[in-house]
């Protein structure tokens, strides 16, 4: 596949791509999608934390895999919160991380927050202990 063509396939799945390079660093292989503006200018994505370390030890190894983080929250310009996953991809000669919106991440979040709401309601009501509580 082509270099063009790599990069319509990353613009059209709207994904981030980067490769490390020798010195460390990364390289978007493409132009990164317009939700991951907010921090893919600094190409050392120092927010992954505790993933970096966890994907070099990852790529130490010579496997052709996939090592996946997330959901992870960000917030855009506009101060709303977006969620995305990050995969280490493990290829021969190459290290690539591969960022992705998760769509799903904020509707399951807000579902787990209301059941979890629910459940809090339900175990505790007002004014009585957890003792005399029935279902």
């Amino acid at each position: 596949m082509s270099s063009e063509a790599l990069q319509a396939v990353v613009t059209a799945l709207e994904i981030g791509v980067f490769e490390q390079g020798p010195d460390g660093g990364f390289t978007s292989v493409g132009p990164p999608p317009v939700w991951m503006a907010a921090f893919s200018k600094n190409p050392s994505f120092p927010f992954l934390g505790s993933f970096l370390p966890q994907a070099r030890e990852f790529w130490s190894e010579p496997r052709v895999d996939r090592l996946t983080w997330g959901p992870c929250a960000e917030v855009d310009a506009a101060g709303q919160p977006f969620y995305f996953t990050v995969s280490a991809l493990s290829l021969p000669d190459r290290r690539v991380l591969v960022f992705e919106l998760d769509r799903h991440a904020e509707p399951m979040r807000a579902l787990l927050q209301k059941a979890r709401d629910q459940a809090l309601g339900r175990s505790a009501p007002s004014g009585s202990t957890l003792d005399d509580t029935h279902d």
